[in-house]
């Protein structure tokens, strides 16, 4: 008797278990194959499109605004991915969050906003909409540390300071000192740029940033306001190194 339902119950088991596994076989295989033809139609695709062969123009645009919507997209998330690492594991960063704090300001990743800009910019800084890191213009995780740290000097002045960013002098010394601070002027930046010499090239990069960044606030736009006021403040603010004991 045990010996007879023993084996009703391997049959049993047999015959219900061997279908699943067939169909999830078949499934896998069906998965599979769906994911090849996507692959190689986006391939087809890419190819269609460098070579311009083999789409209307209709489909040349859409396939360019989808592309383009979907290097946002990764930018969007390796510049969050960066700044959220950054703001626990860097310590400069942590640094600076944790004296912002001690000036009366508190920022949180929400005030680090990751968004597209023109190519003048890799971030900014505005006492009203916080501090904004350009994803499409970082090529590194040290770059957007280096402008991390810039925006928060302004902000740093800005909780400190009471900084009248109306104010071509106050701006100018923030722009100097975000520069010298920041990074934003080691030799390896200056390299890239083009610029480089072997006497005061710190000097010379803070003093030069800072122009190009006052010219763009509209009440010192007219010719030789920000050259004027930079080069007023220039000494007394390059030497100002709070919250740092020196320039590192």
């Amino acid at each position: 008797m045990s010996s007879n339902v023993n084996s009703a119950e391997e049959t049993q088991t047999i015959s219900s278990t061997s279908p699943i596994s067939i169909k999830s076989e078949n499934s896998i295989d069906l998965l599979e194959e769906n994911e090849n033809k996507k692959t190689f139609e986006k391939w087809r695709k890419s190819l269609m499109y460098i070579t311009g062969l083999g789409l209307s123009e209709k489909e040349k645009v859409e396939y360019k605004i989808e592309l383009e919507r979907k290097i946002g997209d990764y930018q969007h998330r390796k510049c969050e991915k960066w700044r959220d690492d950054l703001m626990k594991g860097s310590p400069i960063v942590v640094f600076m969050l944790k004296n912002l704090e001690e000036a009366g300001c508190k920022p949180d990743k929400k005030h680090f906003k990751c968004l597209p800009c023109d190519n003048t910019r890799s971030g900014g800084f505005s006492p009203d909409h916080g501090i904004m890191l350009c994803q499409n213009r970082f090529s590194s995780k040290r770059h957007i540390e280096d402008t991390m740290v810039h925006e928060m000097i302004h902000l740093y002045d800005h909780c400190r300071f009471k900084v009248d960013w109306n104010s071509c002098l106050h701006h100018a010394c923030s722009e100097v000192r975000a520069a010298a601070l920041s990074g934003d002027c080691k030799w390896t930046r200056e390299i890239k740029r083009g610029f480089f010499n072997f006497t005061k090239q710190h000097q010379a990069c803070a003093k030069r940033r800072a122009i190009l960044s006052v010219q763009k606030n509209a009440a010192c736009s007219a010719p030789g306001v920000a050259e004027r006021a930079v080069t007023e403040v220039f000494e007394s603010c390059f030497n100002d190194t709070r919250p740092f004991d020196e320039i590192y």
